[in-house]
């Protein structure tokens, strides 16, 4: 019979289960932890979650948006990482609130009467004084004195001893209830983890592993694509068009999409915005009915902004008012063509959907670009913009008034003193004067290459008029982290871009302009 001495390196095992335990229910370990957390929340608020890839290919360059990909920063609040360190913070806080919580419960219940007389010499605050009564007396003072001031008291009568004298110990506590901060605090952050974790997509993946679902892009569902109608935890988003009933919600993932059936449908009656005097928006309402097949009829709801609905468990809100997918018919103006060539090769508009998607343009559309073959993407369409026009007022009356006028009215102090005036005086005035205007419809497109960048395009359908020019407003912008920098183009007698354009595209035409140009010496 042999024996194996066991190594000095390597403990037994339960030893190594009581280190681990141990390190798990440590302090440090929890706020560890939860510092990790804190930085990914605030890297999750920085960058905008859930958006199409090509939007962080245009904001961070196709090789960032690889890397911040791989390592989730998308969809940091649902990646494998972020869900683990929830999951591991449970288990810490868990198990620091098993461990004190026994230890508060006894130390709820007592009021160390029981303490020797030696013990509290040891104590860094005590006092220490003479009372010329008979214990009675003292005792009965000092049990009053401490009821009156909200004291839970317990005594313990002692005899004599060799150790020390005959006596009365008077233990006394006050706050007991602060010791319930501690457990709820502890509690409250297993809640909001365990929260963070079934908001997390943890529900949704653990189906996926377990039906072997599989998201499906394109807009194309697949027999695998598709959730149960009983999942516990979700959030989908539902895409219904005024007059438009559904019951198909969208989980949009790193894959691609999973359709979440709701248990009844929803149905769009009416969207509806109310605006204050200065044209500025004070209430976005949708009129909604829900039909619910285990009842008769339609039940009618409002939602409203921070009033959602909740029906069957379901939480219904107002996540975006933009448009739910109207068509759209647009007609290119070849701004580097010669009017001949704007003729030929423009013969037809195009049509497209809001949020549906990319689309080919056509090849006379740009065949003169270096950019190589095109495509369009519309995303917004704004029946009413309410927009602040007196900073656009005054830069272009500044700008009219020409630099001469400007430089003589520069101050020699290097002291702007109406900047200035806005940082004093009362709290309740207005840093300037405000001109809301509703400016009317855009839409917001995008034109994407053949390599996959992207520009974004902000067109307003009607006039504006600036400094008592009516104009067309005109906006690009490179990335989505800018903003966009508009074109002015002016709008003629019959408000249109025509006269413009035919100058510039006159002005592309070498004959037209040797033409003007003999004219001119003339």
């Amino acid at each position: 019979m042999t024996t194996a001495a066991l190594s000095p390196d390597r403990p037994p095992a339960a030893a190594w289960r009581r280190q681990v335990l141990e390190l798990l229910s440590s302090m440090r370990f929890a706020i560890a932890l939860l510092t990790v957390i804190c930085i990914a929340s605030a890297i999750g608020t920085v960058i905008k979650q859930g958006e199409p890839l090509v939007n962080y290919v245009d904001q961070f360059g196709p090789f960032w948006a690889e890397v911040f990909g791989a390592i989730g920063l998308y969809r940091i609040y649902s990646t494998g990482w972020f869900l683990l360190i929830l999951a591991f913070l449970v288990v810490s806080t868990s198990l620091c609130i098993a461990r004190n919580t026994p230890k508060i419960l006894v130390d709820w219940r007592t009021h160390k009467e029981h303490i020797r007389e030696q013990a509290l010499q040891a104590f860094h605050h005590r006092a220490a004084g003479d009372l010329a009564q008979p214990l009675a007396q003292s005792e009965s003072r000092v049990l009053q004195a401490l009821a009156r001031q909200g004291w839970s008291v317990k005594t313990q009568r002692r005899e004599a001893h060799p150790r020390g004298e005959a006596g009365l110990m008077i233990g006394a506590r006050l706050g007991a209830a602060n010791k319930l901060g501690y457990i709820a605090a502890h509690s409250a952050i297993v809640l909001v983890c365990l929260g963070g974790l079934f908001d997390g997509d943890l529900i949704i993946k653990a189906q996926m592993w377990a039906q072997d679902l599989q998201p499906f892009k394109g807009g194309v569902e697949t027999e695998k694509g598709r959730l149960s109608p009983t999942n516990p935890a979700y959030r989908a988003q539902l895409f219904v068009p005024e007059g438009a009933r559904t019951n198909a919600a969208v989980i949009n993932l790193e894959q691609g999409m999973l359709l979440q059936p709701l248990p009844f449908d929803i149905e769009l009656k009416k969207f509806s915005v109310d605006y204050y005097a200065t044209g500025m928006p004070k209430r976005f309402a949708s009129d909604i009915v829900i039909h619910d097949p285990r009842k008769p009829g339609g039940q009618p709801f409002t939602v409203e902004v921070n009033h959602p609905v909740v029906y069957d468990g379901v939480t219904i809100f107002q996540s975006s008012f933009e448009d739910g997918g109207s068509s759209v018919r647009l007609k290119p103006l070849l701004l580097d063509a010669s009017p001949a060539q704007a003729q030929d090769e423009v013969a037809a508009s195009v049509e497209s959907t809001v949020g549906g998607g990319a689309q080919d343009l056509p090849g006379a559309w740009w065949a003169r670009s270096a950019a190589g073959a095109m495509q369009l993407e519309v995303s917004n369409l704004r029946v009413i913009n309410v927009e602040d026009l007196a900073q656009a007022q005054k830069d272009g009356a500044a700008s009219a008034r020409g630099a001469g006028e400007a430089d003589a009215r520069t101050d020699t102090r290097g002291v702007n003193l109406a900047e200035l005036s806005k940082h004093l005086g009362s709290g309740a005035k207005s840093p300037g004067d405000k001109q809301l205007v509703n400016i009317g419809p855009s839409i917001t497109y995008k034109l994407r290459d053949g390599a996959g960048q992207a520009r974004e395009y902000q067109n307003f359908m009607a006039p504006v008029k600036l400094q008592g020019q009516s104009v067309f407003l005109f906006g690009v912008r490179d990335t989505p982290a800018e903003g966009f920098r508009y074109l002015r183009v002016p709008a003629d007698e019959q408000l249109s871009v025509a006269s413009w354009l035919g100058l510039r595209q006159a002005l592309n035409d070498a004959d037209m302009r040797a033409e003007a140009a003999r004219r001119f010496g003339l």
